[in-house]
């Protein structure tokens, strides 16, 4: 193999996934940038306004498990599950929350389909996941949560919305790769997602780009000085949300 510098678009395979997130799980610095950690109540304020969360629920691709928490915390009736396909993760996550009775365990994927039952979950979440997924876990990702899903069920889709993927590309001096600095694959807007999510049988309930700050503490504050900045340019929600059922 050679260690020569080669311009080129970086071809995200298996390992080379998995070699990204081992070090983004594992770098102090990036540990307050999750996502979950930040928008998690936000996301769940929005949810639980379009279909009750409820009964079992799982976050699939849980991460550090920070959704797992805000929905212990404030969803204590609920039974709820979490999976990731990183094993180090899904330890982590069951440590952390070994003790809470309403938490049913964080369960290690391997492959697919899993080892859930079939009409299991009443709501599953994919929280800023689905813009990582590569042409291999993609479709099978979204048959293996309809299979899963109640009928009746929710799912729960948030992405980055319309994202303009090349303006954050990093490049490599060491390798010459360029690649999307948070290893995104593709882009989402509402007319691709709910095309997508038709094709696996999925019925629109709310699908819209949004701050999901609106949904946060100070969450009318945080509407009224984006309505006020619109008026005056044209401006895109940072966050698309996808409430979809089975």
């Amino acid at each position: 193999m050679s260690n020569e510098y080669k311009p080129h678009n970086l071809n995200w395979t298996d390992e080379k996934v998995e070699r990204f997130w081992n070090f983004r799980n594992n770098y102090k610095p990036y540990d307050n940038t999750w996502f979950t950690l930040q928008a998690g109540p936000a996301v769940l304020n929005l949810a639980n306004s379009k279909s009750k969360i409820k009964g079992k629920v799982l976050d699939y691709g849980t991460g550090k498990g920070y959704l797992v928490e805000h929905l212990l915390s404030n969803y204590s009736s609920a039974q709820i599950y979490a999976c990731d396909f990183t094993e180090s993760l899904a330890l982590e996550t069951n440590t952390k929350n070994k003790n809470s009775p309403s938490f049913k365990g964080c369960r290690h994927l391997t492959n697919l389909p899993s080892e859930y039952e079939d009409n299991f979950f009443d709501t599953v979440f994919l929280i800023e996941t689905i813009e990582h997924l590569t042409d291999n876990y993609l479709h099978s990702t979204l048959k293996e949560i309809h299979r899963i899903l109640k009928p009746g069920g929710t799912i729960v889709v948030t992405t980055p919305n319309d994202e303009d993927l090349e303006k954050t590309y990093v490049h490599c001096a060491d390798c010459g790769a360029t690649f999307h600095h948070m290893q995104h694959i593709r882009s989402w807007n509402e007319k691709n997602i709910c095309t997508l999510m038709n094709q696996f049988s999925f019925q629109i309930k709310f699908c819209k780009g949004i701050n999901m700050q609106w949904y946060g503490k100070n969450g009318m504050l945080h509407k009224i000085i984006d309505n006020l900045k619109n008026a005056f340019r044209v401006s895109k929600n940072a966050n698309l949300v996808y409430i979809g059922t089975k």
